[in-house]
């Protein structure tokens, strides 16, 4: 699979509106191609609402969001075709009734010719995860349907990936392989954003950026500073 390059994404002063008015206000983000972000809050800190709008798919109430230096809305189409979703719930998530094969078949439909089988043999390498065509997505673990979310958004060989609620449903070693998998998605190429209820703990899969809602805070990891 070739490695994409990733999409830069900034964000100045955003805020996301839902509908009991502002949920997040105020956040600044740099997210460098091939890095991660992480927006850590519990639910309804408006971690899904501000994924997708940094991800060109959420209005945003104010503020300026740039990718690859073009302010939003201008440029959104393309970005929304750069960008994929791996999950965002409760709207795009894994249909549990299907099988792998059928879901397989399915991105192969929703990413054109950019899904092949050599890009979806690197992506199910690439997070280290094997499962028979066959399998019911309903029958595998939560970490593996997790990492078959991120396998199918990775076939698209995209230049940014969204991913939802990564520690939903997740702990002890699973949770470590999850973040291990998102991690290994970010250093192949594509500029990755995910949301989780917890800040990912320290250690070599830990993200590059962690956004902390509600209250803001932002933390880079310190590699990343040292290579500004």
């Amino acid at each position: 699979m070739a490695a994409a390059r990733g999409v830069e994404i900034v964000a100045e002063g955003v805020a996301v509106r839902g509908f009991e008015g502002t949920v997040v206000a105020d956040v600044d983000l740099d997210a460098r191609p091939g890095s991660l972000s992480v927006l850590a809050g519990p639910a309804g800190s408006g971690r899904t609402a501000l994924m997708l709008a940094l991800g060109a798919r959420f209005k945003i109430a104010r503020g300026r969001i740039r990718i690859d230096g073009t302010e939003l809305p201008r440029g959104a189409k393309a970005a929304r075709r750069r960008i994929a979703v791996a999950r965002a719930t409760p709207a795009i998530d894994l249909e549990e009734r299907l099988t792998v094969g059928e879901l397989i078949t399915e991105r192969r439909a929703i990413g054109g010719p950019r899904v092949t089988g050599e890009s979806l043999a690197d992506a199910f390498d690439l997070v280290d995860l094997a499962c028979d065509r066959r399998t019911l997505a309903g029958e595998l673990s939560r970490v593996e349907q997790l990492l078959l979310l991120l396998a199918l958004a990775a076939a698209e060989q995209p230049a940014g990936v969204l991913v939802d609620d990564v520690d939903a449903g997740i702990a002890g070693s699973d949770l470590e392989r999850a973040w291990y998998a998102v991690r290994a998605l970010a250093h192949s190429g594509p500029t990755v954003v995910a949301t989780s209820t917890a800040t990912p703990p320290p250690g070599p899969a830990a993200p590059d950026l962690v956004v902390a809602l509600p209250g803001h805070d932002t933390h880079l990891r310190a590699r990343r500073a040292a290579r500004r």
